[in-house]
């Protein structure tokens, strides 16, 4: 029994980085009508400025906070000067929306590069310490995986306050919901585009800081943890922002469970599997509906 809950903490916990990933890949998706294939890399360089913030002498949760808005800003800059014409173009399966396809690769592999030259290829480690795990009769609980859930938690809680809460969260969801109808009544839409690909490049970062609380820090650590991400989004419906959350913690389970009861050598694959499962049965995802195409 002790094994499952330690198995159950360790899902849980990995499904909420997966799904503050997928978060704001659907937040992205919702916002700009279109897929960032360069997100992952929102991921790896929020872990290196959290790295850089910790290391500096900021404390876990504000280096979070800290990364948070330094590659928010980051994502800005990269949506006004190469995602804004194209976005402003059309997406869908036309040539602008496979501009945006191919533009986000690009980003991603010069992201890449401009980080080894930075950094270089060794791992680093985010200098932390949770302290002794937490044990109750025969369940060892790290301390580690406990913050990553709480953190996340708490993520959670201020988007879903900011969105509902604040006016520049109602505005947000009013571009999301449709660009002209939100220019006709006087939001300026421009704005709140770059303030939707920031939050969702924020995201990313969160989930970087906190996924490299418990593993090493490298270059290419967007790559495998994006697929999946990108997975938790499809499973729970693309755009869905509470679907997204609910796919990253189903693909976290069964990627954690799958590995202690069927074979750890397949852990990757079965995140891919209970997409494909869950797109035969519901095409749209879990929580998403049907939308016009989009890139």
């Amino acid at each position: 029994m002790s094994f499952f809950i330690d198995l159950l903490l360790i899902g849980i916990s990995i499904g909420a980085v997966y799904a503050l990933l997928a978060l704001g890949i659907s937040f992205v998706y919702s916002g700009l009508d279109i897929i960032n294939f360069a997100h992952p890399e929102f991921y790896m360089v929020g872990a290196y400025t959290g790295f850089v913030a910790v290391i500096s002498g900021v404390p876990f949760p504000l280096a979070i906070i800290v990364s948070m808005v330094a590659t928010g800003l980051i994502g800005v800059i990269v949506e006004r000067l190469f995602f804004r014409k194209l976005t402003a173009a059309g997406g869908g399966l036309t040539v602008n929306g496979m501009g945006i396809i191919i533009c986000g690769f690009g980003i991603a592999i010069v992201m890449q590069n401009v980080v080894y030259l930075i950094f270089g290829a060794a791992p680093r480690a985010l200098p932390t310490d949770f302290g002794a795990a937490l044990t109750a009769g025969s369940i060892s609980i790290p301390r580690g995986y406990l913050w990553i859930v709480a953190m996340a938690a708490v993520i959670f809680g201020v988007l879903t306050a900011f969105l509902n809460g604040t006016r520049i969260g109602l505005a947000v969801r009013a571009v999301a919901y449709s660009k002209s109808s939100s220019s006709l009544m006087g939001i300026n839409v421009p704005l709140y585009i770059s303030i939707i690909f920031g939050v969702g490049c924020a995201l990313a970062a969160a989930a970087g800081v906190l996924a490299s609380s418990v593993n090493f820090i490298v270059v290419q650590m967007g790559y495998v943890i994006g697929i999946k991400a990108f997975a938790s989004a499809v499973v729970g419906g693309l755009g869905s922002l509470p679907g997204a959350v609910l796919g990253g913690i189903l693909i976290g389970l069964a990627e954690t469970f799958g590995a202690a009861y069927l074979s750890a050598e397949y852990k990757d694959v079965y995140p891919f599997f209970i997409m494909i499962l869950v797109l035969l049965i519901q095409p749209n995802g879990i929580l998403g509906r049907g939308v016009k195409d989009k890139a």
